[in-house]
């Protein structure tokens, strides 16, 4: 697939994948609230795309998944030759025997070997959103190091689930409490106190808030998918980039509006997506 056309498109599919350690039922309730922004655009929630793909070159996928990985957080390309035990970590994931997390990959290489060995046939009129148990980054040139992100929009969009829960930082008091904690030597039970303490300020593993920021974060992959458009300047817009865990529950679980821009867009896309680029 390609970005590039010559005549006016119009959405007629989206394709969520499951994350690696999830499957289609879980994420079943994605598919009514898009089709609720969405009504003539066909929904289809679909296994792990990254768990027994069904390719011949799976070695190869092996390969390129371990050369992916963020190991200089400083460096905008990511260029080593990988590890024997980490090919064979990502072929053992890929064939649904190794439970997937921890690792950081570069959110732009990951879209690229999606899109290069799983979704090239896929066409410009089928919006697909990968999610994912990896932890993934893009290189800011802001402040030339890789940050986590809950999604990295593009072709496939790629939304990471333990992302929502790593990515936007905590509150301030809450990283001030755990250095002084760790400083004194206080084990797990203490930490799981300080937790408990600001619960309603960040999410958690587990969290059932997790599931309004994935329909947030794949509402906000097909709205790329028309307009190219991946955030909002507006603070209060379910769209707006958060970088902290507060502003994210405020956006997309306490208060999940759109700005006038986005609303009025919605609207016309129900009646009519047209690819607008």
């Amino acid at each position: 697939m390609t970005i590039s056309r010559n005549t006016e498109k119009m959405l007629k599919s989206v394709e969520i994948y499951a994350s690696e350690n999830s499957s289609p039922r879980k994420i079943a309730g994605l598919k009514p609230f898009l089709k609720s922004y969405f009504p003539t655009v066909d929904v289809r929630t679909k296994p792990s795309i990254l768990t027994s793909p069904e390719s011949m070159e799976m070695g190869r996928l092996a390969s390129e998944l371990a050369s992916a990985r963020v190991k200089d957080v400083s460096g905008p390309l990511q260029s080593f030759e990988p590890m024997y035990g980490e090919v064979d970590y990502e072929l053992r994931s890929l064939r649904g025997k190794a439970r997937v997390g921890g690792i950081v990959y570069d959110g732009r290489r990951l879209e690229d070997l999606l899109l290069h060995h799983m979704l090239r046939r896929q066409s410009l009129e089928t919006a697909s959103i990968v999610l994912t148990d990896r932890l993934v980054s893009t290189f800011s040139t802001d402040d030339l190091r890789h940050h986590l992100r809950t999604i990295v929009c593009g072709f496939p969009s790629i939304v990471s689930v333990p992302g929502i829960v790593e990515a936007p930082a905590k509150p301030r008091e809450f990283y001030l409490m755990k250095q002084r904690l760790e400083m004194v030597g206080s084990g797990d039970l203490e930490m799981e106190k300080l937790k408990t303490l600001f619960r309603k300020r960040f999410i958690d593993y587990g969290d059932a808030r997790t599931g309004h920021v994935l329909e947030g974060l794949v509402l906000q992959a097909v709205v790329f998918h028309l307009t190219l458009e991946p955030f909002c300047s507006n603070p209060d817009c379910r769209f707006f980039n958060a970088h902290w865990q507060e502003d994210l529950i405020r956006t997309q679980v306490e208060s999940p509006r759109l700005c006038a821009k986005h609303e009025r867009l919605l609207v016309r896309a129900a009646k009519n997506p047209v690819i607008g680029w």
